[in-house]
């Protein structure tokens, strides 16, 4: 849900940054006027309007990552919410890692934890504030 000052982390794996943008990014419908859901949002069961698509950041990175710094660090406030995630999971990531999606000013209720699909797995991590 949308919440001020908060920021919802998920870590996966998927092939290049291009189908995550893909797999993240809203679509608009012309004839309707109004954003369709991302599959990000459809897996996650997330309400499109609880949230601001100008607040959705992601990274994908070529190899897989080992932590959490390697693979969000230079993301919005990293020196604040760093430390806040890795007292969550650890500095260390599982194996496979090699993306993240980050959604600002929202707080993610952890309803779906983790999804497994054929060509992506992605998996909440949480919430923290970023302030």
């Amino acid at each position: 849900m949308e919440r001020q000052n908060f920021v919802s982390l998920w870590i996966g794996s998927i092939n290049d940054d291009e189908s995550l943008s893909k797999y993240v990014e809203l679509d608009y419908n012309e004839d309707e006027g109004d954003f369709i859901p991302s599959q990000f949002l459809i897996d996650f069961d997330i309400d499109i309007d609880e949230l601001d698509e100008d607040f959705i950041e992601k990274v994908a990175h070529e190899k897989s990552c080992n932590n959490l710094s390697e693979l969000i660090g230079g993301s919005s406030y990293d020196s604040v919410i760093l430390p806040r995630f890795e007292n969550i999971v650890g500095t260390a990531i599982p194996e496979q890692i090699n993306a993240a999606v980050l959604l600002y000013n929202f707080e993610y209720d952890g309803r779906e934890k983790e999804i497994n699909a054929k060509n992506y797995t992605f998996k909440f991590i949480g919430a923290v504030p970023y302030v």
